[in-house]
């Protein structure tokens, strides 16, 4: 393999400077369990790669061979729609988080697709080696299996809305989840177009559109300066939790 180059989902990204995660000052709070061996071994076994806006990271049917950290930026995961069924958004990763824990030990392949929501730069860590780690380090697995439940319980969660509640509520529970857990202010820039709402929503760009514009009316939300702004957040969340 070229050195100024890494193959991802058969794709050529040009590869990046490494710094260690002995160094690194936005570790998770897994990579805070290891020694600062255990950290040169994940260094040395690693690459970070550029992602631009929209760019696959991860491309559901091919081989899992890494587990990736968001050094910067925001990624999508998604399931991918056949013929006419468009894409399902399951979860969003933020700088400082991880994704690709389930396939550690599950099938070879990836049941997911995973993009760039804006340009962002990742560490992919080779699954053997994440491996290794967890046998050297309980702390380190416990922490792991830890998000992996957190992250389990997220699907679990937005399934019940995507089954039960009504287009307004899967709204309101978006916002909700966003201004919470990821931006975790109730003004931020949006990453997500109208149509990665409405992917994550389950249901059409022209309804999540019409959504958009009820609350709106309702000065429930309003935009500033180009960033979204959720002026009622306790009125956002009680409808959230309608069905």
């Amino acid at each position: 393999m070229n050195h100024d180059y890494v193959l991802n989902c058969g794709m050529k990204f040009p590869r990046v400077k490494n710094d260690t995660c002995v160094d690194c000052g936005i570790k998770s709070e897994c990579f805070k369990k290891l020694t600062k061996e255990e950290l040169h071994l994940a260094s040395c076994n690693k690459v970070e790669i550029n992602f631009k806006k929209k760019e696959i990271v991860a491309k559901q049917g091919t081989f899992a061979t890494n587990l990736m950290f968001v050094k910067s930026g925001m990624v999508k995961q998604y399931i991918e729609g056949y013929g006419d069924a468009g894409d399902i958004i399951i979860n969003i990763f933020r700088e400082g988080q991880i994704f690709g824990i389930s396939s550690i030990y599950g099938e070879a392949t990836y049941h997911y697709s995973v993009s760039a929501l804006e340009d962002s730069t990742l560490c992919l860590i080779e699954l053997s080696t994440i491996r290794e780690l967890m046998e050297k380090n309980n702390d380190f697995t416990l922490s792991l299996f830890k998000l992996l439940s957190q992250n389990t319980a997220h699907a679990y969660d937005h399934l019940y809305n995507l089954a039960n509640k009504q287009s307004k509520a899967r709204i309101a529970s978006i916002f909700v989840y966003l201004a919470r857990d990821i931006y975790k202010a109730t003004k931020f820039k949006m990453s997500l177009s109208r149509k990665d709402l409405a992917e994550f929503a389950g249901m059409s760009t022209l309804n999540a559109i019409r959504v958009l514009n009820e609350l709106r009316n309702e000065h429930l939300i309003s935009e500033e300066n180009g960033e979204l702004v959720i002026n009622d957040f306790d009125a956002l969340e009680e409808i959230s939790m309608t069905t």
